[in-house]
């Protein structure tokens, strides 16, 4: 049987993939520690409005996030989803998804131990793109999107996938969005 899986004739959009820790909130390099729960939670004090203005450009917003310290035993998995939920109330709820990865290559649980879902791997973005697209009767070309991270292993998630990478600290300044409101008044063909 063949079957299409994405409607090529449905609307194309913006997504603006984010690491999580470093990028979004406060992580280990600002805490000095790794978010182990919701009240660790501090977001950069510019995201919320960088991501309001994501939004009211009509982009989706996904956070893509490696949290190997479920698979290592520093915390459980209710406890990364309540500060992931934190993160989101912080942001003013604009994220349309966002997906994590509980994986760490030195757990003890070969389970646990390889996936393909951790960054720098593609797979929590190519993910992501699918459940948003089925949801949202929209496709996601990789060259519309960006992906801004902190790390190394977000740079190599986004060349990965075929995504444009931004460094989190030059983002969080916000000087790039005046290229996406020029784009706006001349839409990509």
């Amino acid at each position: 049987m063949i079957e299409r899986s994405i409607r090529t004739d449905a609307p194309k959009v913006r997504v603006l993939y984010t690491d999580i820790d470093g990028t979004i909130r406060w992580g280990k390099d600002e805490l000095g520690r790794f978010v182990n729960g919701p009240e660790d939670v501090r977001v950069f004090d510019e995201v919320p409005k960088l991501l309001h203005d994501y939004k009211r450009l009509g982009w989706r917003i996904v956070g893509i996030t490696n949290q190997g310290g479920i698979a290592l035993g520093h915390m459980d998995t209710q406890t990364c989803i309540e500060a992931l939920d934190e993160t989101q109330r912080q942001t003013g709820n604009m994220f349309d998804k966002i997906v994590f990865c509980p994986h760490h290559p030195q757990a003890d649980d070969a389970y646990m131990a390889i996936c393909w879902c951790r960054k720098p791997k593609a797979g929590l973005v190519i993910e992501a793109a699918m459940s948003l697209s089925i949801m949202n009767y929209e496709i996601y070309p990789p060259h519309m999107g960006i992906f801004v991270g902190d790390r190394p292993e977000d740079e190599q998630c986004a060349q990965a996938a075929g995504l444009t990478f931004w460094e989190a600290e030059e983002w969080r300044k916000g000087a790039h969005l005046d290229l996406f409101c020029k784009e706006i008044a001349r839409p990509d063909e």
